[in-house]
């Protein structure tokens, strides 16, 4: 018996320590500043929690696959903080950074506009999921260090290197800032 359950034990661990090194819990973050943007937009607008994006980018990604345009990198523009608002009610943008807008895009599929400015600008190489996890604490603690203040949206840029590898894939993240 005992030993099954140090085998139990065993094999736990050792899945957690691959899932954890499989979505890049052990992967440092980037941090510096720099003047980025602008950035022109398709996105559709989505109220609900941030972790179901991913379906509508999908959708703004097949739009584009129809207009013979590969969406290289994919964005979400974060309106609200998770820690103030309801779940339910959480706003964001998600879509695609374009060159020019398509014709024909369905009257959901808005153009906009990620202006030019300074930001705090962190690079993570794990997976989208963890990374407000990792990313969203370290760039507090800059924020703070810097006395910086995020004066506008949270913006996630995924970009995809390799279809065939799903791990190759790096998220920038940007904070707009100004001097506190």
């Amino acid at each position: 018996m005992r030993y099954i359950i140090v085998f139990v034990v065993v094999m736990v661990i050792s899945f957690g320590t691959y899932l954890a090194t499989y979505l890049g819990a052990f992967k440092g973050v980037e941090i510096s500043e720099a003047q980025q943007g602008p950035f022109k937009t398709i996105y559709i607008e989505h109220v609900g929690p941030y972790h179901k994006v991913n379906k509508v980018i999908e959708k703004v990604e097949r739009f584009m696959k129809e207009k013979g345009v590969i969406c290289q990198r994919t964005f979400g523009e974060y309106l609200d903080d998770p820690r103030q608002v309801e779940e339910a009610r959480l706003r964001s943008k998600v879509g695609c950074l374009i060159d020019k807008m398509p014709e024909g895009a369905p009257e959901e599929m808005k153009e906009g506009e990620i202006p030019a400015r300074a930001y705090v600008v962190a690079v993570f190489t794990g997976s989208p999921g963890i990374g407000p996890l990792k990313v969203y604490p370290r760039v507090e603690a800059y924020l703070q260090q810097k006395n910086l203040k995020q004066t506008d949206a949270s913006i996630e840029i995924y970009e995809i290197h390799s279809i065939t590898e799903k791990s190759a894939m790096t998220t920038t993240y940007l904070f707009p800032v100004q001097a506190k």
